[in-house]
C-alpha cells in the first residue's frame, strides 16, 4: 500500500518536471547549430551552408547589440554588405535546388530535406531579427 501512495504522491513533481522545464528551456536564445552532416547534394550543401554564414552574422550582430555593445557604423555597414552578398549567392543557387533533390537517391533526399529545415530556421531567425531591427519592436511579436 505504500508504494502505490508513493506513486501518487511523485506523480505532481514529474509533471512538473516534463511540463515546466520544457518551457522554461524555451525561452532560452540558443545558438542554432549547422547540420553535422552533408547531404552530399551539391546545391542543398551550398545554400545551407551559405543560410548559416548568414545566420552566424545576424546572430552575432543581435547578441552584441542586446548586451549594450557599441557596434561602428563603418562595421555595420560592411556587415549589412557583406550579408547582401551572401543573399545574392542564395537566390542564385535556389533554381538549381529542387531538380538536385529530385534526381538525388532517396537517402540524399532524405538528409538534404532535413538541411534545408535546419536551414530554413536559421533563416527564419535572420528575417526576424532584421524586421525587428528595421521596424523597431521586439522579434517576440513576430512569432
Amino acid at each position: 500500500m505504500k508504494t502505490h501512495s508513493f506513486k501518487f504522491q511523485m506523480l505532481p513533481l514529474l509533471l512538473v518536471v516534463f511540463l515546466i522545464f520544457p518551457i522554461l528551456a524555451q525561452g532560452q536564445a540558443k545558438r542554432m547549430k549547422p547540420p553535422k552532416r552533408i547531404s552530399k547534394v551539391k546545391s542543398v550543401d551550398l545554400f545551407v551552408g551559405k543560410s548559416f554564414d548568414i545566420y552566424n552574422k545576424v546572430y552575432v550582430y543581435d547578441s552584441l547589440s542586446q548586451k549594450g555593445y557599441e557596434i561602428p557604423v563603418d562595421l555595420e555597414e560592411e556587415l549589412i554588405e557583406r550579408t547582401e552578398r551572401d543573399l545574392d549567392s542564395l537566390w542564385q543557387i535556389t533554381p538549381d535546388l529542387w531538380d538536385d533533390i529530385s534526381e538525388a537517391p532517396f537517402i540524399k533526399q532524405a538528409k538534404a530535406t532535413i538541411n534545408l529545415k535546419k536551414a530554413s530556421k536559421a533563416l527564419k531567425y535572420c528575417l526576424k531579427t532584421a524586421k525587428a531591427y528595421v521596424l523597431g519592436n521586439d522579434k517576440e511579436s513576430y512569432d
